[in-house]
């Protein structure tokens, strides 16, 4: 089995023998490839719809790991104990999604040693939550697939730091990395403000000429980052 480069930077930040918990496995395919590569020796799969669990299910035994690969059909962490698995890996959902998980099981989530999470859109709305009830990101990185980019946000409980803004819209570990996906992604949103903000100067109403002063602030803070 194959992975994408997205799944396959995930992957790259777990390390070996350690129980992974994967919430909203879909088809199954991440603790599959955790096991067979010999990185996991138990993986704990959870998934909320009936189709895509029954998929996971079908998969498992294809390749013969019910043994090692734990199913449950339930959302988030609803189905998991504190303290049963290492490392939670939430990925390929919305950050709000993602904070709803955390938020509602949080004795759960905070006894993993670190999570995973990859948010499909906002990433920044996920960080700043984060760091207001005291999880410290320790890595973080962009992928691309299909033309598209994803960031992976690594991070572990913590007590209450100090944040700024662009550790919030960028990222404190982003933030200092110069690897060539990084700086085309954020170039990429570069251009994206850059757009948002002629169309936005086209008319000089003052709801416009507030979100003007908002992306120009974001723009400004990307360009830093950059330099």
């Amino acid at each position: 089995m194959r992975l994408g480069n997205r799944l396959q930077t995930i992957t790259s930040k777990i390390p070996k023998g350690l129980t992974v918990v994967d919430v909203g496995t879909d088809h199954a395919y991440l603790p599959i490839y955790l096991i067979n590569k010999g990185i996991s020796k138990k993986v704990i799969a959870t998934e909320i719809l009936p189709g895509p669990y029954r998929k996971a299910q079908k998969n498992i035994k294809k390749a013969g790991l019910q043994d090692l690969i734990d199913l449950r059909l339930g959302p988030g962490f609803k189905t998991i104990n504190p303290a049963e698995g290492d490392i939670a890996v939430v990925a390929g959902m919305g950050a709000m999604t993602i904070i709803s998980i955390i938020n509602e099981s949080r004795q759960v989530a905070d006894s993993f040693e670190k999570l995973i999470l990859q948010p499909m859109k906002n990433p920044a709305e996920l960080r700043k939550y984060l760091f207001t009830i005291g999880y410290k990101i320790i890595d973080e990185d962009v992928t691309r697939e299909d033309d598209k980019f994803y960031e992976i946000i690594v991070v572990k409980k913590a007590n209450l730091s100090p944040f700024d803004e662009t550790d919030i819209m960028v990222g404190p570990v982003i933030r200092n990395k110069k690897n060539p996906v990084i700086i085309e992604y954020i170039n990429y949103r570069i251009n994206i403000l850059q757009g948002i903000i002629k169309d936005l100067k086209v008319s000089d109403t003052k709801a416009c000429q507030k979100a003007v002063l908002k992306y120009e602030k974001l723009l400004k803070t990307l360009e830093e980052v950059i330099k």
